[in-house]
């Protein structure tokens, strides 16, 4: 049995950003863990000429900054994006792209190869934004099991940095990065920890559907060397390295990213006109 969420706190809160000229695909947005929908942001203002042609969908997921507390306590993680993905089926369509970032991204991939990849849905393309991924599992040692704790204050630092800009105060970063850590708790931080830990199992090259990996060049918390790890064991898969930008390039360097994602977004076929009456299958194509 799931876990119930606290009264009046829903899990997955959806919303529209961009309407479509009709030539273009209908793409969701999933932000990190504790971060939002606020990530994606930049994308929108001013509208990025190289996104005109999306129907963009962002979504508030259970592992943000205020959602419900217990979110965590689901074993299957990537049953919560299999439910998003479905609620926007129910709303407006299938989503055609999905573009996920950091701990989402993981989820997604979990998702594309794991057992629990019949959402029902099949996605023209999927976008994984500073992805987490380690081929071997000898690639993790006890320096994994004591260093990751601390990256992953770092990186709910460098968030808090990205999205403060010039308004930022640099002394309080690391008391609210460590606050969000608590928020997180423990079974949050096991929840990233086990997908990372699985990563080296996933069956990435039974993967059709295209794939664009996208990293930061100076990403020191998900480096630059996993998600071309991830690209090498992927083969529908192509790797965008964006200079100038760490962990969170679509806030950082909002401008080239929004370039990357609309050049991937043009190959993907448009929207249907009777989007809801398209069939439903799996969630990737696979062999």
């Amino acid at each position: 049995m799931n876990p119930a969420s606290p009264p009046g706190i829903r899990p997955v809160l959806l919303q529209q950003r961009t309407i479509s000229d009709g030539a273009g695909p209908r793409v969701l947005l999933l932000h990190g863990m504790a971060d939002s929908s606020t990530v994606w942001a930049r994308l929108f203002a001013p509208r990025r000429e190289a996104l005109r042609r999306a129907e963009i969908h962002t979504a508030e997921l259970p592992w943000r900054g205020t959602g419900p507390p217990d979110w965590a306590h689901r074993p299957d993680a990537a049953s919560w994006l299999a439910e998003t993905l479905d609620e926007l089926a129910d709303t407006v369509g299938p989503a055609d792209v999905v573009v996920a970032h950091s701990f989402s991204a993981m989820l997604l991939l979990d998702l594309a190869c794991g057992a629990s990849a019949h959402t029902g849905h099949r996605l023209k393309g999927m976008v994984l934004v500073s992805p987490f991924f380690r081929p071997r599992p000898q690639d993790f040692g006890w320096a994994t099991m004591t260093g990751l704790p601390e990256k992953f204050v770092a990186t709910m630092e460098e968030g808090i940095r990205v999205a403060a800009g010039h308004r930022s105060k640099p002394e309080l970063h690391r008391a609210l990065a460590e606050r969000l850590c608590e928020t997180i708790g423990p079974y949050g931080w096991s929840r990233f920890f086990e997908l990372y830990l699985r990563t080296p199992w996933l069956r990435t090259t039974e993967v059709r559907t295209p794939v664009l990996v996208v990293s930061g060049a100076q990403d020191r918390i998900a480096s630059a060397g996993e998600a071309q790890a991830l690209v090498a064991r992927m083969p529908s898969a192509t790797l965008h390295t964006i200079e100038g930008a760490g962990h969170f390039p679509m806030a950082e360097q909002p401008a080239r990213f929004a370039e990357v994602l609309g050049g991937f977004l043009h190959r993907v076929p448009a929207v249907p006109e009777a989007a809801g009456e398209r069939p439903r299958s799996t969630l990737v194509e696979r062999i």
